[in-house]
């Protein structure tokens, strides 16, 4: 397996500096969060440089947006968390488009999306919206030879395999958070492995919890910890011929994220060996 991580860049002068840390620490690679105002050819230069030098893979590109609208919750975030939104929509596909061109600078085939939350009742205005929103955005991206992963946690893993069908497109894909269906309250990984399969791309490791309230996520929580059963759900992937990176995500503050992450690391390679056996 080829093991990453999350690697949040301000400026493209820092990007070595990043990428030699993965490096000694022992990843691969990682997925890159990188959302500047203005996407220059220079920054794409430096950044795709800097991997070089450092021998470690750009994954994906997590694309996010410019505005601060999103709440992170499971309620106001049905309004205006994602593409899908009336307010910010047509703003932030726009700014998603250059992050697609931005990847393919980069060498990078696959940009990785919050869409939005996906309406379950699929003769809703609310998903036909979706639909068409994400058609437009994956319409271009395929264009341009870019992939768009889906992130799962919005919705349940059948809606999310619905979308895809709907838009009728070949170059949509998931990136399987194992934390996110339970934050969310909408499934569990297993269940989505069974029922995305192949099309899986990119998976983030991350343990959390069911929510406990109507209006607020779950609380992601330490690598073993939570109710995400590892052993399983790689081992279900592995079975579905998934053959894509590992990235390990840890978004509590703290103070102990990098020394989580080496833990996780070292517990993931232990469950991948004994599966191998």
């Amino acid at each position: 397996m080829r093991y990453g991580k999350i690697v949040r860049l301000a400026e493209a002068k820092d990007a070595y500096k990043h990428f030699e840390a993965l490096r000694v620490a022992g990843f691969d690679g990682c997925q890159l969060v990188f959302k500047p105002e203005v996407y220059t050819d220079g920054d794409a230069v430096q950044i795709k440089a800097a991997a070089e030098k450092a021998g470690i893979e750009i994954f994906t590109i997590f694309a996010g947006f410019r505005d601060s609208f999103t709440k992170w919750n499971i309620y106001s975030d049905y309004l205006d968390a994602g593409i899908n939104s009336k307010k910010y929509g047509a703003e932030r596909v726009a700014y998603l488009k250059k992050t697609a061109n931005f990847a393919r600078q980069l060498g990078v085939s696959d940009i990785l999306i919050h869409a939005g939350f996906v309406a379950n009742n699929p003769f809703s205005d609310e998903y036909g919206y979706m639909v068409a929103t994400l058609t437009e955005l994956a319409s271009y991206c395929r264009s341009i030879g870019v992939n768009i992963l889906l992130e799962t946690g919005g919705e349940s893993p059948v809606t999310l395999l619905r979308l895809i069908e709907d838009t009728a497109l070949d170059n949509l894909f998931v990136n399987l958070d194992t934390a996110n269906l339970i934050m969310y309250g909408y499934g569990n990984p297993r269940d989505a492995v069974y029922t995305l399969g192949g099309r899986i791309r990119s998976i983030h490791i991350k343990d959390g919890l069911p929510p406990t309230t109507s209006r607020e996520l779950g609380r992601e929580v330490d690598f073993g910890t939570g109710h995400v059963d590892f052993k399983t759900v790689l081992s279900d992937l592995i079975k579905s011929g998934y053959a894509g990176p590992v990235i390990i995500e840890r978004e509590i503050n703290d103070g102990r994220a990098d020394e989580e992450i080496l833990r996780t690391k070292s517990e993931l390679e232990t469950i991948f060996s004994e599966l191998s056996v």
